[in-house]
């Protein structure tokens, strides 16, 4: 199972289905603001919110505004948007919208009490498409060269040097290992080494003795793999 691929196709469907949201909720607001009143209220509270993570707890607060409708009746909401420090003080007046059937259902009328939503699926959504996107589609085409290689790259032997851990990526705290060849690459007459591709169990049992051989591109030297298919039927 390819690790990276698997991470980034998670990845990609996570910020694709942000975006959507963002979309659906940019929608909807938007209807929203097309059909409310206007109206001006007080911040009369700020309520206090405490979230617990693995870094200790953090505290933000949101504003708690009165206000009155167009038909004289007083009303309280908390606003959805909620920071720290306060983005509002205590007395303060604020500009707001209401929905006319529903009074309750209201926001203050600035860019996050409209937007916050929509602008934080979106700049999510967009970073783990991209990124997700980015490492699943390289994936595909590194399998895609992967396979060409395979049906029709040009093979030669090269000697066996090593068993290195991989540093540069991880899964759960672990890092995979990498066999490291070497050998005279036949297009270019040059002594190269070669690095296999990222495995998840030891391998270094399976290779004493081992002949072991590079696909490389006879168009494009610069293209080859160092051939691991065989530790599939050992590990």
């Amino acid at each position: 199972m390819n690790i990276l691929k698997l991470i980034g196709g998670i990845f990609f469907v996570a910020g694709l289905a942000m975006l959507a949201g963002s979309s659906f909720s940019y929608v909807s607001q938007k209807d929203f603001i097309a059909s409310a009143k206007h109206a001006e209220g007080e911040v009369i509270d700020l309520l206090r919110k405490v979230s617990r993570d693995d870094d200790g707890d953090s505290t933000t607060y949101s504003a708690v505004v009165r206000f009155t409708d167009d038909k004289a009746i007083s009303h309280e909401f908390v606003n959805r948007v909620s920071s720290n420090p306060p983005g509002y003080a205590k007395g303060e007046n604020v500009d707001l919208l209401y929905a006319p059937d529903n009074p309750t259902n209201a926001i203050i009328d600035d860019f996050w009490g409209r937007w916050a939503m929509v602008a934080i699926l979106g700049g999510m959504g967009s970073i783990f498409s991209l990124v997700g996107g980015t490492l699943f589609f390289s994936q595909i085409r590194n399998d895609w060269i992967r396979r060409w290689l395979r049906a029709n790259g040009t093979a030669f032997a090269v000697d066996f040097l090593e068993v290195e851990r991989d540093l540069s990526q991880s899964m759960n705290g672990r890092h995979p290992y990498r066999i490291v060849a070497q050998g005279k690459n036949p297009f270019t007459g040059k002594l190269e080494q070669y690095l296999s591709g990222a495995i998840w169990v030891d391998p270094t049992e399976y290779m004493a003795g081992r002949n072991l051989r590079v696909l490389i591109d006879p168009n494009k030297p610069s293209r080859h793999m160092l051939d691991t298919d065989w530790l599939a039927d050992l590990l």
